[in-house]
């Protein structure tokens, strides 16, 4: 088995064993039995677990920041774009909540988590800056109002996105009885309704404005 392929099984591993034994179970002969691979196969791969932690954080990333890269302004509706978006949020949500936890957990690992994304230019940001840059060129073909604040508009998504899969996470079953497809084509008509320019809006079931007479 070559170096690349070793480092992702091990990667998903790790990952298997947090999300359903949590960190507890975390431990490098855990990880090796998961991955069917030696102790000291693990270790010529990452210098300790602590590194194997930040790597399966960091790796996971480009996954979900690679869909929204792929979506280009123009193309199909606005609202079939930000659903599929909204859907791999709750996915890589899904992966970083357990992987979250493991890193607020532990003060050396979370400063070292932070000192890697700082050097390497990486974190939370990157993903905003393509949301907002692909609405940003929605708007300007006149797609989505001129009005409208892209990196809002990313923190109204993703953050209702991560709290869902948060929520289930937590209660072991949604927080409504839908699917993740229901709960984003919702999600995502109410968000539409605020995006679009003002007569689209009315079209889509913005009530007319009312004149109130003396």
């Amino acid at each position: 088995m070559n170096a690349t392929k070793t480092r992702q099984q091990i990667l998903d591993a790790a990952q298997r064993i947090i999300e359903t034994e949590g960190i507890i179970r975390l431990t490098t002969k855990e990880i090796a039995r998961e991955a069917q691979c030696a102790e000291g196969t693990l270790f010529n791969q990452f210098g300790s677990k602590e590194e194997l932690c930040i790597a399966v954080v960091l790796e996971n990333s480009p996954k979900f920041k690679d869909k929204i890269a792929r979506m280009r302004p123009g193309t199909r509706p606005v609202a079939r774009n930000l659903e599929a978006i909204a859907l791999a949020s709750i996915r890589f949500s899904e992966k970083l909540i357990p992987l979250g936890v493991t890193l607020l957990a532990d003060a050396k690992l979370l400063a070292r988590h932070r000192r890697s994304m700082a050097e390497g230019g990486s974190g939370p940001k990157e993903v905003f800056d393509l949301m907002a840059g692909y609405l940003d060129g929605e708007r300007r073909l006149g797609r989505i109002g001129r009005n409208v604040k892209p990196s809002s508009v990313a923190a109204l998504l993703f953050g209702s996105c991560f709290y869902w899969a948060f929520i289930r996470q937590a209660m072991g079953r949604n927080l409504f009885a839908m699917k993740d497809q229901e709960f984003v084509t919702g999600l995502v008509e109410t968000l539409m309704r605020g995006l679009l320019p003002t007569p689209l809006a009315r079209a889509a079931g913005k009530p007319p404005r009312r004149t109130i007479r003396v």
